[in-house]
This record gives C-alpha cells, sequence and structure tokens, in this order.
C-alpha cells in the first residue's frame, strides 16, 4: 500500500472515530436534558422511566423516545427547540388503536 493510501486511510478511520463518539455524546447529553426535564417539571421519578433514547433521522432532526415502566407498549416523543424541551407526539410500540388512552400525554402538544 502506497505512503498516500496509508494516510488517507489513517485519516478516514480517525474522523469517522472522532464523529461517532460527538454523535454518542450528543445523544447521551440529550438523554440526560430529558430525564432531568421529566423529573425536575413534571415530577416523574427516575425509576417511572423504563427507556430513554434519542434518534437522529429527518424532520424532526433529533427526537428522544421515553418508555415510561408502567405503559411499556406506548412511545413519547420530545424534542428540544430553543432551550425549551417538550412532548410532540406519542406512539404505541408494536400497533396502532385509536381509541388508546395515553397515560402520560401533556396537557399542551404544539
Amino acid at each position: 500500500m502506497k505512503k498516500r493510501t496509508k494516510i488517507i486511510l489513517i485519516t478516514f478511520v480517525i474522523v469517522y472515530g472522532v464523529a461517532s463518539l460527538a454523535l454518542q455524546a450528543f445523544r447521551n447529553h440529550m438523554d440526560n436534558e430529558v430525564i432531568h426535564y421529566l423529573v425536575a417539571t413534571r415530577d416523574y421519578k427516575n425509576e417511572d422511566l423504563y427507556k430513554v433514547y434519542t434518534q437522529i433521522g429527518k424532520a424532526p432532526v433529533v427526537s428522544t423516545t421515553v418508555i415510561f415502566a408502567d405503559e411499556p407498549n406506548a412511545r413519547y416523543f420530545y424534542r428540544k427547540e430553543k432551550d425549551r424541551i417538550y412532548q410532540y407526539s406519542m406512539a404505541l410500540v408494536k400497533r396502532f388503536d385509536p381509541n388508546y388512552t395515553y397515560k402520560h400525554s401533556e396537557e399542551t402538544l404544539p
């Protein structure tokens, strides 16, 4: 392998590694911000939260999903805009039921 090819390959691996670490750090930061919002503002306890994870996708670009321990079949979606965290949607994990009553629906959805 030529020296130039090795340098390009090593540079690519380093850039990819740094970008992956930065992305994971951002996801962890968003998870923690949503958890803090739920605990400090909405009066939940950490044990009330079954799963919290952040995904980066199309629209919205960043979305944090929360599954509550007492309602493991429902997902609640949160986002952060201009230092404000809010719930913008909810959905069942495996099926669609228009008559389902969500336990943790926030009263003001945008």
